[in-house]
């Protein structure tokens, strides 16, 4: 099952197909999107994004098949193309773009381009399929980055609904290991690691997130705002209740 959350506070489930070969789910994926800067259909609007792809089934053992964060940036309207910049990325930064085209076909969301293939390294053609699911009204959610311009950022950190996740990577000439945390948030009982490899100090980063989540209590962040996570500054990049406006 792969899932991803956006502004539109939608979860999607998606299976891929490589090559025009059939369509196949090999990894379970989680996709964090906050709110676009502008009508995601403009040209030039762009959203942070965290993409974790594991291994199947879900569990702590699971490896990282892929991941990778950054900004999303629309190219154009018509057709509906998007770049997903890498600032941070498992398989290293300096791969090739990573740009598709989004249609709907049947009530999915299509997406076909050509992109890097985690398994061979190599360059393919892809087609990707998402269904739209609902999410609670009035959730809150968090976009965090480690310094204030994300594509100099080393750690980025998502918060929405039932869902939070934290990846990090530092920067250096051999994209030293990649760091992840992936947790189920529920309000009847304490948030639950599912996943976390090589984050003995990301792990408390992401807790501290939440648990100032939790202390809005009616006055969230706001963008742009620096806040302190187990005495480290982070930059706000979005935040607020779902169905609310962007507060710049």
């Amino acid at each position: 099952m792969i899932t991803r959350v956006a502004y539109a506070v939608e979860i999607d489930q998606k299976s891929i197909s490589r090559n025009g070969g059939e369509p196949f789910e090999d990894s379970d994926v989680l996709v964090l999107s906050s709110r676009s800067t502008s009508d995601s259909h403009s040209k030039d609007s762009t959203q942070l994004y965290l993409d974790l792809r594991l291994s199947k089934p879900l569990q702590p053992e699971s490896t990282i098949m892929w991941g990778f964060a950054g900004i999303r940036v629309t190219l154009s309207s018509t057709p509906l193309c998007f770049r997903w910049n890498h600032y941070i990325d498992s398989q290293g930064r300096n791969g090739p773009p990573d740009e598709g085209t989004m249609t709907s076909c049947d009530g999915e969301e299509v997406e076909t381009g050509i992109g890097v293939n985690p398994e061979t390294g190599e360059q393919e053609t892809y087609e990707e399929r998402w269904i739209d699911q609902s999410v609670t009204p009035a959730t809150p959610f968090a976009f965090l980055t480690s310094s204030r311009e994300p594509s100099e950022s080393t750690g980025f950190i998502a918060i929405l609904g039932d869902h939070a996740l934290a990846v990090r990577q530092d920067h250096s000439p051999n994209d030293t290991e990649f760091q992840a945390v992936r947790m189920r948030i529920s309000p009847s009982s304490s948030p639950e690691v599912l996943f976390k490899q090589n984050a003995d100090t990301l792990l408390p980063l992401l807790e501290s997130a939440l648990s100032g989540v939790d202390n809005w209590k009616g006055f969230h962040w706001q963008r742009g705002q620096e806040i302190t996570l187990q005495e480290d500054r982070w930059t706000v990049w979005d935040a607020g209740m779902t169905g609310g406006a962007i507060t710049a």
